[in-house]
C-alpha cells in the first residue's frame, strides 16, 4: 500500500468550494442550514480576508478536512466551521486540524485565547473540545445560530 501525502494549506483559494461545501453537508445532516451558513456557503473567502483563515488538509490530493478561524464584530478568534469529509472520518483529523488552528493562532497570531461555538446534541465534537483542553464558557441560545447551545474557550 502505499503512503499517503498529507498537505495543510492556509487560504488556499482552490480549497474554498470544499470549505464551503463540507460544512453545509455537515450542518444539513445535524440541524438547519441559517442565514449565515448560506453566506459563508455563497462567499467563502470571507473566512480568508483581513485576519481570518482557512485552513484545510489534504490526502492524496483531496481534501479531507477543513477549519476556518474568523475574527467576530468584537475582535475575538473563533474556530469556525470545522468539518471533515464523510471519506476520512473516524481518523483522528478534527482533532488535527484543531490543533493547527490552535498552534497557528498562538504561535503566528499571538492570541491568547480562542473559542468556538457548538450543539450539545454533537456529543463527539463536544468530547473532541474536552479533551483538547476547551472549556465552557456558556450553555443555552445563542443570539446569531439557532443550533449553538454551547460556547467554549481555549486558553492557548
Amino acid at each position: 500500500m502505499a503512503s499517503e501525502i498529507i498537505e495543510i494549506k492556509r487560504n488556499d483559494a482552490l480549497a474554498l468550494a470544499d470549505f464551503a461545501a463540507l460544512n453545509l453537508y455537515w450542518i444539513g445532516r445535524l440541524h438547519a442550514v441559517e442565514a449565515p451558513d448560506q453566506e459563508m456557503a455563497d462567499n467563502p473567502e470571507i473566512y480568508t480576508h483581513g485576519r481570518n483563515s482557512v485552513f484545510s488538509l489534504h490526502i492524496n490530493g483531496k481534501t479531507a478536512g477543513v477549519c476556518a478561524l474568523k475574527q467576530d464584530d468584537d475582535g475575538q478568534f473563533e474556530l469556525t466551521k470545522m468539518a471533515v469529509s464523510p471519506d476520512f472520518q473516524g481518523r483522528g483529523l478534527g482533532k488535527k486540524l484543531m490543533e493547527i488552528v490552535e498552534t497557528y493562532a498562538r504561535d503566528e497570531m499571538g492570541l491568547a485565547k480562542i473559542y468556538l461555538l457548538s450543539n450539545t446534541k454533537n456529543a463527539a465534537a463536544i468530547r473532541l473540545y474536552k479533551r483538547g483542553g476547551w472549556s465552557v464558557l456558556f450553555e443555552g441560545p445563542h443570539p446569531t445560530y439557532e443550533r449553538c447551545n454551547i460556547g467554549m474557550e481555549k486558553i492557548l
